[in-house]
């Protein structure tokens, strides 16, 4: 007999999904106070052999919640896959921070907070939408998290194929500036409003989702595309399944329906009654509203890199001189009100794999292995949902990295 699903506040309330951690204060790193930092740890776990344990490092999107996938708990477990997600400054418990400081001092934050669970290597790095500026930024500046594997030999030599005990990096429906995908309405986000007004999208964000509803949301420009809009899911939801409920069942297992209809309404609740000041200061650095390079040109971008055109030459000679590898896979939804429609073949599709190019066989080759492929069916905000396949496939490559890497040094 089944186990009974337990019921939302119960699974909601469970210590995994509420762990505290404080990151001591560093005044000459701008922090004056320790710095308190919830997050969730769930999926598998053990103590008695940790390096049987598949770490993945979760960056979440623009609602930048440790919740979003605690859904998955069970999925995890089964493929021995342990997840960390923090909820990002001023989201849930975590303390807020300024949209200039918050790549910097998550750079600080993540590494302490790793140690503090005594993990060394991932397995696995993962992110959604806005989530991949900090995964990225993390991958550069902190290569040492990711697993041994050794280049190939001679120096230059292009393998057939990157092995699987590379550490994965796996982006669903990356964040990509207006400027590359031609969204007429982020694009005027971007240059028209100022950050005042843009660091307000935590209030409206609230706003819309507990009293406004869809039909203001969808017409409110740009935040109500970068927010993620709980009765418009709950709603896209309920009528997918039921214009044919045995259908659903058959096509989707227990999971799938303990995340869409027992667990997210729920979850969506808690996420805002908890906080989310921190959403317009991400809005603010997503839409590069801040100037961020370290080039010395003044020129608004992310952290010391600028743009993703900007990373990949430097992520390459960081890999080569740490002698790591790493597996990118790019999931894009193929219906993308943020980025635009088309998956893979959309304008800002093709820019992104494009700042990849050379990782797909050319002066990459020997320490990226990059593709991308579109989710068919997969909007933007829910792209990593059970219902479409991608989680199930990433934690199935995860696993296919902890066989043949587990006792890595």
């Amino acid at each position: 007999m089944a186990t009974p699903a337990p019921s939302a506040d119960d699974f909601l309330n469970d210590p995994r999904f509420n762990r505290t951690f404080s990151l001591p204060a560093d005044p000459s790193r701008g922090r004056p106070r320790d710095f308190t930092i919830k997050y969730a740890d769930y999926g598998y776990y053990n103590a008695a052999h940790s390096d049987q344990e598949r770490v993945l490092l979760f960056f979440s999107p623009l609602m930048g919640s440790r919740l979003l996938h605690i859904c998955k708990d069970d999925l995890a477990r089964k493929h021995r896959i342990r997840i960390i997600n923090p909820d990002r400054p001023g989201i849930g418990g975590t303390d807020g921070a300024p949209a200039r400081d918050r790549l910097a001092l998550w750079r600080d934050a993540l590494p302490a907070l790793l140690a503090h669970l005594q993990i060394r290597r991932l397995h696995a790095v993962a992110a959604h939408s806005g989530g991949t500026v900090y995964a990225l930024d993390f991958v550069l500046h902190h290569p040492e998290f990711l697993l041994p594997c050794p280049l190939p030999s001679p120096p230059g030599a292009t393998p057939a194929s990157t092995p699987a005990t590379a550490t994965l990096l796996a982006l669903g429906a990356p964040w990509i500036l207006p400027s590359h995908t031609g969204s007429l309405p982020l694009s005027l986000a971007q240059h028209l409003l100022p950050a005042a007004a843009v660091r307000q999208a935590d209030k409206l964000a609230a706003l819309v989702n507990n009293h406004l509803g869809p039909a203001v949301g969808s017409s409110i420009g740009f935040a109500a595309r970068l927010m993620p809009n709980r009765r418009q899911y709950d709603q896209e939801r309920e009528q997918g399944v039921a214009g044919s409920e045995e259908e659903a069942l058959e096509q989707h297992d227990r999971g799938v329906q303990f995340e869409e209809q027992t667990i997210w309404p729920a979850l969506m609740r808690r996420v805002y009654d908890e906080g989310v000041a921190g959403l317009g200061e991400d809005a603010v650095l997503f839409l590069q509203k801040v100037e961020g390079t370290g080039t010395g040109s003044g020129v608004p971008g992310w952290g010391d890199w600028g743009d993703y055109d900007g990373l990949v030459d430097r992520l390459r000679e960081v890999l080569k001189r740490e002698e790591k590898r790493l597996r990118v896979r790019v999931y894009y939804a193929e219906k993308d009100v943020v980025v635009r429609d088309g998956g893979a073949e959309s304008e800002g599709a093709r820019w992104f794999d494009n700042c990849w190019a050379e990782g797909v066989g050319g002066g990459n080759a020997d320490v990226v292995d990059y593709r991308s492929r579109t989710v068919h069916g997969a909007d933007h905000d829910h792209v990593w949902d059970l219902r479409w396949g991608l989680v199930q496939e990433v934690f199935g490559q995860v696993g296919q990295v902890a066989e043949e890497g587990l006792n890595s040094g």
